[in-house]
Formats: C-alpha cells, sequence, structure tokens
C-alpha cells in the first residue's frame, strides 16, 4: 500500500486505521503509526497519544494472535515431528525462546516480515503466556511510540520520503533476505552442537559409542 493511500485511511478513520493497519501489518516499519503520526499535526481529532495507543492495542492483539495459532498447532506439531534432527529443531527452538523471550517479543517486530512470526514461534514452544502478554504488550507501546513520534516531530522529512515509500520497501525486502539468512545460519548451528550433545549424552548413558 502507497504512502498517500496510507495517510488518506487515517485521515478519513482516525484511530480505527491505525489499530486495524497496524494489526495487518505491524513488523518492520509500522506505517500507519507513522501516517498517524503526520496527521496528528494537522487533524483536530486525532493526537499523538490516541495513535500511540492505537498502534500499540493492534500491535499488541497481532501478537496474541499469532501467539494463539502457535499454541494451537503446537501439540500437533510435536506429534508429527519424528526425525531425530527434526526434535532437535524444536528442542532449541524451544530453549531460545525461553531463553530470549524478551528481546525477541519485544523488539522482534522491528524486523521486516521475520519478526511478524516471532509470537508464533512462542506459541509452538510453548512459551508461558503471562510472558508473552507482558513483552508483548511491552514491545507493542515502544514501538507504537516510536513510529509515533517519528512522524510527529519529523513530518516534513517523513512526507519526503513517502515519495520513495516503494524504494524504501524494496530495500527492506533486500535487508530481511541476509538477515534471515543469518538466522537460519544461527539456527542450524545451534541444532548440530545439540544433535552433538545428545549424541555424547546417549553414549556416556549407554557406555558404548556408536
Amino acid at each position: 500500500m502507497d504512502w498517500e493511500t496510507i495517510q488518506e485511511y487515517v485521515r478519513q478513520y482516525g484511530y480505527f486505521a491505525v489499530g486495524i493497519g497496524t494489526f495487518a501489518d505491524q513488523s518492520g516499519m509500522q506505517a500507519f503509526v507513522v501516517a498517524g503520526g503526520v496527521i496528528s499535526q494537522v487533524a483536530a481529532g486525532v493526537s499523538l497519544y490516541g495513535v500511540i495507543l492505537a498502534g500499540a492495542v493492534g500491535s499488541f492483539l497481532s501478537d496474541i494472535l499469532f501467539y494463539g495459532i502457535g499454541r494451537w498447532r503446537a501439540d500437533w506439531l510435536d506429534r508429527i515431528v519424528r526425525s531425530e534432527k527434526g526434535r532437535a529443531r524444536l528442542k532449541v527452538l524451544e530453549d531460545g525462546m525461553n531463553k530470549w523471550a524478551f528481546p525477541l517479543l519485544s523488539f522482534g517486530r522491528f524486523l521486516p516480515w521475520i519478526g511478524r512470526f516471532v509470537p508464533a514461534a512462542a506459541g509452538l514452544r510453548k512459551v508461558d503466556f503471562r510472558r508473552v502478554v507482558l513483552f508483548a504488550g511491552m514491545g507493542a507501546v515502544a514501538s507504537a511510540a516510536l513510529f509515533g513520534m517519528i512522524g510527529y516531530f519529523a513530518a516534513e522529512t517523513v512526507e519526503r520520503m513517502g515519495n520513495y515509500s516503494a524504494w524504501i520497501w524494496i530495500g527492506a525486502l533486500l535487508v530481511s533476505f541476509p538477515v534471515a539468512g543469518w538466522v537460519m545460519k544461527r539456527f542450524d548451528a545451534a541444532v548440530q552442537r545439540r544433535l552433538k550433545q545428545d549424541k555424547k549424552a546417549e553414549e556416556e548413558a549407554t557406555g558404548f559409542p556408536d
């Protein structure tokens, strides 16, 4: 969706557009919150605080929805994954999500596209719901405040950047590929370490190496 269309939606529907737009796409740059910050300078019925609240609610509800979907399919995933490597992957994901729940759930949303599925991963590995609510809530408020203030205090710059919105989205997409590749490489390395640890523990328990 182009920048002018986003602004028009916010002008017409106010906080509702900010909340729904952020709910629909809250990873990376939250364009509806930025637009709300810009418009709050000139529209009498739109305030910066209201924009931040609407964006935070939309972002938070998106996280909870994806967590719920992941949690709903968690037991099914455990049943169908039978291979040794597959089990190791699930265990690494579970350990990582529980250990790094705060930064991943709070700040993972700043990663374009990738961040949207972090709450789903938390659900798949059964991260405690109370931690998800706390960390997702903190991240939702922080991101909405940041993007709302960017729109409010840098309105002229944002407007100029809006003329190049298509190029900005393409650039974000190009950046996300190497980031995703780096994350997957680190994940696969952790899986290999886990497999070696499990094999060593099995050998020590039986007293016989394979």
